[in-house]
């Protein structure tokens, strides 16, 4: 267990110097993204008063997040809070925050496979394991999705063994594999919300597009990026010089959302669930300038190449359980994923290469038939976390205190 300094006053005591409260608090980079991770027991129970402080925290609703320790980004701007699961299932369970630069208040609807990768070394750190060898599986129930991953956790990473110029993530830390268990209808519970492997959605222009929805570790729906006259490979600079772009790309999403029955009409999807489902546009592999600009992605060592849109923002990688998703959508034939890869069937057990802004995100899937129909067994991606900080961070005294309710007629 990681010792934590003494600051001189209680979590529970303001600080003598700041009208403020210190709450135990970690940072910790898994994959892509980072986060604050908290213990579930250090927080308010009442769940108002733990989204202002975790608000706090972080520093929103300031998109800068200068008045806090968040990174003012979507791939940075994310709490995870962990607590001993209570039953036989699971070791673990977790939560995700989003909080989003200029939001106002955090949003539960989606789970984030990077950070897992950081629940089970905060696991560790933290003594939640007890003398459980930390090679043995690790099972995390996600309180976001319900569903179970087995973390494994490799030890540290060698620079040899992970090439991340190539894969988009830092190579230091520990190296963890992660296995999404039984991920199909992760959100609505069917691999195929509306029964189809693709189908067309109209845009207010009479644009056809052809898209799959899939629901497997999270719900995305998969453009074909040629029918909006992309390639799937464009930097976010590049997307970005096209104003109009992500309204279209909306359109899809929106629609998407109303055949799976999330809304009864498409213009409300924005406002009532703008995180799901998650939108992805994919192309066949193709060379392609990574975002930082500083190198280049061969053709040859990606399947496929994607790009992600996520609560009208590109992603500036990939997420974990887009890639998940992307794999499952790549063993159902005549989806546009496998269109991407060739039209050929997967095997039983595939790995695919997804050419993201960042790098290269490897994606292994097992699936079988039964009665006709594809069934995802796992799912899962090799992660690296490393802790970056520890110590308490100092959360504004206002935040664990709710305005009075206001009476009617007042």
């Amino acid at each position: 267990m990681v010792a934590r300094p003494d600051l001189g006053f209680s979590a529970a005591a303001p600080s003598p110097l700041s009208d403020a409260r210190s709450v135990p608090c970690v940072i910790i980079r898994g994959g892509t993204s980072r986060g604050l991770f908290f213990h579930e027991a250090d927080l308010p129970r009442d769940r108002s008063l733990r989204d202002a402080v975790i608000m706090g925290a972080v520093g929103a609703p300031d998109p800068r997040q200068v008045d806090g320790i968040g990174g003012a980004d979507m791939l940075l701007s994310k709490v995870a809070i962990v607590a001993k699961a209570d039953d036989a299932d699971a070791d673990l369970e977790c939560e995700f925050a989003n909080i989003s630069p200029g939001k106002s208040r955090p949003t539960y609807g989606t789970n984030c496979g990077n950070l897992l990768a950081g629940v089970a070394l905060f696991a560790i750190d933290e003594g939640l394991l007890g003398a459980r060898a930390a090679s043995s599986a690790i099972r995390i129930r996600n309180r976001n999705s319900g569903s179970v991953v087995e973390a494994f956790v490799r030890g540290l990473a060698a620079e040899s063994e992970l090439d991340d110029w190539r894969a988009g993530m830092s190579a230091t830390g520990a190296c963890i594999d992660l296995d999404f268990l039984d991920p199909g209808g992760t959100v609505l519970g069917k691999l195929l919300p509306t029964g189809r492997e693709r189908e067309t959605i109209t845009l207010d222009d009479g644009t056809a597009v052809d898209v799959s929805i899939v629901d497997a570790g999270a719900l995305y729906v998969f453009v074909r990026a040629a029918d909006l006259g992309l390639t799937g490979a464009e930097t976010s600079c590049e997307l970005s010089r096209d104003r109009g772009m992500p309204q279209r790309l909306e359109q899809v999403r929106c629609e998407a959302a109303r055949r799976v029955g999330l809304v009864n009409d498409a213009s409300q999807a924005t406002e009532m669930v703008p995180d799901v489902p998650k939108l992805a546009f994919v192309g066949p592999p193709r060379h392609y300038r990574r975002n930082d600009g500083l190198g280049m992605v061969a053709g040859d060592q990606v399947d496929l190449v994607s790009r992600i849109i996520s609560t009208q923002n590109y992603h500036q990688a990939y997420a974990v359980t887009a890639g998940i998703a992307t794999a499952a959508a790549a063993s159902l034939q005549g989806s546009t994923v496998n269109e991407a890869l060739g039209g050929q069937p997967l095997g039983r057990l595939a790995s695919i290469r997804i050419g993201h802004p960042s790098g290269v995100l490897e994606c292994r899937v097992r699936n079988r038939r039964r009665q006709g129909e594809t069934e995802i067994v796992s799912g899962g991606v090799m992660r690296t976390a490393r802790r970056i900080m520890q110590g308490d961070v100092l959360v504004p005294n206002r935040c664990y205190a709710l305005p009075a309710k206001r009476k009617v007629g007042v």
